[in-house]
């Protein structure tokens, strides 16, 4: 039923949508109107973060991708390694494309660092998918005993491993290449393009598109007005409606494209830079009207949508219905969990983080594990000394599974039910899972066997929690779930806003590698209604957000107020404020404001995203540190302000209490002399 209803969409999204597969266009500049640079040889890494592969044996591996078949011209892959000093020969590290030897080192004790690099053959370079794998074999020396797994006997694959950048070899013209061609890397960075004077619909679509780019690649994408690009260094996007444009060059390039009213038109095409005859691809994302790209834009950010895209140049109407997950029942592949398998090599997975909502307190959340497991792990009545079990750990505390107690649900599949305390995820504001399994390996290092544990963890294993039904209070543990399903983002009128700050911030609301659902408002066009019905980011001065600044008694924004919350004025650089939403209750209001020219690496908001505790405000500083409120009140929603003028009643008070005090004492001194004076 499934496939017939896939191959359906298909068909509706191909007979809605019109595809060109004819060769994408070559557009020619000048280098005085924009520089290609960077090497033609450029090269990505291989790796997020560094990999250790354990001995006796162990082997880790490598796929990527070609979309069509690339010359051979020196491409290759380079593996930065470091391995432990107890090594011995015949000690090894094999690297392997598509299952074929190509290159083996030994690994001696008086070269713990390497640099091993193969040349990808013509086979490797055909189009469709390829695998690389690396292989380590680990001998230590005489006399020394380390069980498999043990800090002993390891090999490290570092971050600075590299593979060749096919995408600069491979010619534009298919849209089949997005996104793995727009994603930046080291000295490789896409620019997303925008109108000098750009809808507030175009700047929404700008931010989105650039911060998923971002947030999937290695290093984030550039984001430029049309007349502030100069140069490129890699792919470039172009984003907005036909009109909006004003430049002669972006002018040309969507002067050319075929648009329609209801439509949004893709289109790949290439920049040929004549001087350096350099070359980068260029995609025009383009409309009559700013709100069709707005509207069908998740086809540029929904993995099930984008890996349709075909030939150089399509149109999309009608956007098919992406089916919505559950909120409160999280699928694995939802944080990024691939299908696991874990053996006596590899006890332990990664980490993995999925942003989780506040939950009520001293409740119970379900983790529901989708397992198969090796035939000779022992049953419940075997073997009782060794203890086989399945650690699930959740924000660092462990959960244990007992592996020879599955329930079976299948004939191979088994289910493993974990009930997690609530208060547990509620530890981190980005939970940490972590999986390991122990009694793989056995106790005594030097006693070899042939036995073969391993256990398969299947990402459609679930974490199921409960929210909260009672009236939410608001902190900034609550950014960015509370902000990610319908927000209403409203920026200054006529104030130029720092596009990259603006991305920086759009990239921080999307939790677990999806896009925040947004609408991006200036202050003038708000209306009370949208303001009810969304949760609320402004951003800006006070002064230049009208809505906002109606509620200024009860929001801190004096240099006083600052003080009381424990901040130095004259050393914020970015603050940021969260209460509930003025015009409805149920949901949040976050304020954001920047002093100064003070510039956004990324990192405030990547703080604000990790911040555990329960506060109203922090700042980052002008140097750089990130500072939260002394002020521990989570979020009552109103700040006392003094105004001039009015008169406070507990001063009264105490004034009077005091010259009561004083009235008092001079009575009991005038007397005491009065007693003296009758004496004498």
């Amino acid at each position: 039923m499934r496939t017939k209803f896939f191959y359906s969409l298909l068909f509706c999204i191909g007979f809605l949508c019109f595809a060109n597969d004819a060769v994408a266009a070559t557009i020619t500049v000048d280098d005085n109107i924009i520089a290609i640079e960077g090497n033609q040889q450029q090269k990505k890494p291989l790796l997020a973060q560094p990999i250790e592969l354990q001995g006796p044996s162990s082997s880790r591996d490598f796929y990527y991708n070609l979309t069509e078949d690339v010359p051979s011209n020196n491409q290759q892959v380079t593996f930065q390694i470091q391995h432990s000093e107890l090594l011995i020969a015949p000690s090894s590290f094999t690297v392997k494309v598509d299952d074929v030897a190509l290159k083996t080192v030994p690994l001696r004790a008086d070269l713990l660092k390497q640099t091993v690099t193969v040349n990808l053959p013509k086979e490797a370079l055909l189009q469709g998918s390829h695998k690389i794998t690396a292989s380590f074999y680990g001998i230590l020396k005489e006399g020394i005993c380390v069980a498999p797994g043990n800090a002993g006997n390891w090999l490290r694959i570092e971050i600075l491993s590299s593979i060749s950048a096919f995408s600069e070899e491979s010619q534009a013209g298919s849209l089949t290449s997005y996104p793995a061609a727009f994603l930046g890397y080291e000295g490789y960075v896409t620019t997303v393009v925008l109108p000098k004077q750009a809808s507030e619909a175009t700047l929404n679509s700008g931010y989105q598109l650039a911060a998923f780019l971002s947030e999937h690649g290695d290093i984030d994408v550039q984001i430029k007005r049309e007349d502030a690009v100069s140069k490129a260094s890699g792919p470039i996007i172009i984003v907005g409606a036909k009109t909006e444009f004003s430049t002669s060059l972006l002018k040309k390039i969507v002067n050319n494209i075929s648009v329609t009213d209801d439509a949004m038109t893709l289109t790949m095409q290439e920049l040929l830079n004549t001087d350096s005859n350099r070359k980068v691809q260029l995609l025009v994302v383009t409309s009559s009207n700013a709100q069709a790209i707005q509207d069908r834009l998740s086809f540029l950010t929904e993995a099930r949508l984008f890996e349709q895209l075909i030939g150089n140049t399509v149109a999309i109407k009608d956007v098919p219905t992406v089916e919505q997950t559950s909120d409160t029942t999280i699928p694995f592949q939802q944080f990024g969990f691939e299908d696991r398998l874990l053996s006596s090599q590899v006890t332990m997975t990664p980490h993995y983080y999925v942003s989780l909502p506040q939950l009520e307190a001293n409740k119970e959340a379900t983790m529901r594990l989708i397992l198969k497991k090796s035939a000779t792990i022992p049953s419940s009545k075997e073997d009782e000394d060794r203890k086989l079990e399945l650690i699930a750990y959740i924000n660092n505390v462990p959960h244990a599974v007992d592996l020879r107690k599955l329930e079976q649900t299948t004939s191979d599949m088994y289910e493993a039910i974990i009930p997690i305390q609530t208060n547990v995820l509620n530890k981190q504001s980005m939970t940490d899972l972590q999986f390991e399994v122990t009694g793989f390996q056995l106790e005594d290092p030097c006693e070899t066997t042939n036995e073969r544990y391993w256990l398969y963890i299947d990402s459609d294993s679930t974490l199921s929690i409960v929210k909260d039904t009672a009236e939410p209070t608001f902190t900034l543990r609550d950014f960015p779930n509370a902000f990610h399903e319908n927000t209403l983002m409203v920026i200054p009128s006529n104030e130029n806003m720092d596009d990259t700050k603006m991305v920086s911030l759009y990239k921080a609301l999307m939790m677990n590698g999806k896009m925040a659902q947004i609408t991006l408002m200036k202050d003038k066009n708000v209306t009370k209604e949208k303001l009810q019905k969304h949760a609320v980011i402004f951003t800006g001065d006070m002064e230049h957000l009208t809505w906002l600044s109606q509620h200024a008694t009860t929001i801190p924004h004096t240099t006083e107020q600052f003080i009381k919350q424990g901040f130095l004025p004259e050393a914020i650089g970015q603050y940021a404020f969260i209460t509930k939403n003025f015009w409805q209750v149920n949901e949040p209001l976050l304020w954001i404001h920047s002093f100064g020219d003070t510039p956004i690496t990324g990192d405030f908001y990547s703080h604000l995203k990790e911040t555990d505790s329960q506060i109203a405000a922090a700042i980052e500083t002008k140097e750089g540190q990130f500072v939260v409120a002394v002020n521990q009140h989570a979020n009552n929603g109103v700040i006392n302000v003094d105004k001039k003028g009015e008169i406070s009643y507990v001063l009264i008070a105490e004034f009077v209490g005091l010259i009561i005090v004083i009235a008092v004492i001079l009575y009991i001194i005038l007397r005491k002399r009065k007693k003296n004076q009758l004496k004498k």
